[in-house]
Formats: structure tokens, sequence, C-alpha cells
């Protein structure tokens, strides 16, 4: 009996070392994107640091191959759809955004991972780089 205590024993020890060795060379869990923020530009007038019909940059934090995509449901973006994230990990569009009130601009990855930020957006005057945002 003492010699199938010393098998059972040098198997078990075998199977720790290889679910051990699995666990550390598992693939790690798809990256995500990470972060979004929007550039309030060159705006003044109101309160608000965005205007409608004025143009902002969006940006997006995600990892390199990745791909992410824009979307505002009162807001177009520049390009709309799917950008892959280059090397760098940050993507950018252009948001305009259409009606005045609060707004909340998402990335969001092809796998369903989203972050979002908001923004408070009044009527704004196109002043070529410049916004002018009206009360």
């Amino acid at each position: 009996m003492y010699r199938s205590k010393k098998s059972v024993a040098a198997a078990l020890t075998s199977f720790g070392a290889l679910t051990g060795a699995l666990v550390l060379t598992a693939p790690a869990a798809p990256a995500a994107v990470t972060a979004v923020g929007v550039a309030p530009g060159l705006s003044f007038g109101s309160s608000t640091a965005f205007g409608t019909s004025c143009s902002y940059i969006a940006t997006a934090t995600a990892a390199p191959g990745d791909v992410v995509g824009f979307f505002d449901a009162t807001g177009v973006f520049d390009p709309g759809g799917w950008i892959t994230v280059p090397s760098s990990g940050t993507v950018t569009a252009k948001w305009t955004p259409i009606v005045p009130g609060n707004h909340t601009v998402y990335a969001v990855q092809n796998g369903g991972a989203f972050v979002s930020t908001t923004a408070t957006v009044g009527n704004g005057v196109s002043l070529g780089p410049v916004c002018l945002v009206l009360p």
C-alpha cells in the first residue's frame, strides 16, 4: 500500500504542476475600450463648452487592433462606423452635436464593451474653427 500512496502523490503533484502551467499560459481576456472623451475645442459664449453644428474631437482608448465605434443618438461622427485602433491605442472621430441638451457620447468595442461620457450642448454658431455658443 505504501507504494500506491506514492504513486497517487506523484500523480497529484504532476497534475498540479500541469494545471498551474495551463493557468499561466491561458490567453488573457479580450481587451475593452477603456476611455472616451470629447475635447471642447475653441468654443466661447454661454456656460457650456459645446454647441450645435460645431465639430469637436472625440477620442477613445483601447488595445491596438481592437475595433471601436462612436455613438450619440443626437449627433454625428466622422468617420462613422467602426475604426481599427492603431498602435498608439487611441482612435478619434469628429463629433457634431445636432440638437442642444444633454448628450451621452459612447465608444463601443465591436465585442460589446463600451464607455461613455456626457456633454451639455447649447445652440452653436460655427465660425470656422471657432464656435459661438449662445445662451
